[in-house]
């Protein structure tokens, strides 16, 4: 957290992306030195690797070069992030620095939600729909502090404003492996 606080107060970018009142840091979290900052961008490059072995057994991340970028998002209290995607990536995750506790349990405050790509996906299945998230429009989180979330850099996402009085801190991270060339997908065999 020190590293973070510290980063921000040299930071004099003022970054806008999809922050709303917050702190969005420069992309480059990989070239910073700071030795947590660096602990944490190793765990998410190993939990991406896990979730491409999960997905596709047969790719090996250990062997391909990697496109990776990384930020920090400070939201104060009302700060959020508006709907966005990653584009040109493949993974795109977020670990939870700091998630404030809720004074009210039933607040959406920080919480983060997927939006579903696929159009009319309830009206299609509407004997199951309520029955199953696999037919919902859009499915919401509450993070919780160390949580890693890991999810496709395509699925439109957003979080909610932040009601607490303390800063709810998260670290995005974006990948996408690099074919060697010469190296041919199945696909195209």
């Amino acid at each position: 957290m020190k590293e973070i606080y510290r980063w921000r107060e040299t930071d004099n970018t003022n970054l806008v992306k999809s922050n709303n009142g917050g702190w969005h840091s420069p992309t480059n979290i990989f070239k910073m030195k700071e030795k947590g900052l660096n602990r944490v961008c190793q765990l998410m490059i190993n939990s991406f690797a896990k979730c491409t072995t999960k997905v596709a057994p047969e790719f090996k991340p250990e062997e391909h070069e990697k496109k990776v970028e990384g930020w920090v998002n400070v939201n104060p209290k009302h700060g959020f992030n508006t709907p966005h995607d990653h584009p040109g990536y493949t993974w795109s995750g977020v670990y939870y620095a700091s998630v404030p506790e809720k004074k009210d349990a039933n607040s959406k405050s920080g919480a983060i939600e997927l939006l579903d790509p696929r159009a009319n996906t309830t009206s299609m299945a509407l004997d199951i729909a309520r029955s199953s998230t696999y037919f919902s429009p859009k499915r919401t989180l509450t993070p919780k502090n160390g949580m890693i979330l890991i999810f496709p850099s395509y699925l439109r996402h957003w979080v909610y404003p932040n009601e607490e009085d303390e800063d709810r801190i998260s670290i995005a991270f974006n990948l996408r492996y690099l074919l060697r060339r010469g190296l041919k997908s199945k696909s195209s065999s």
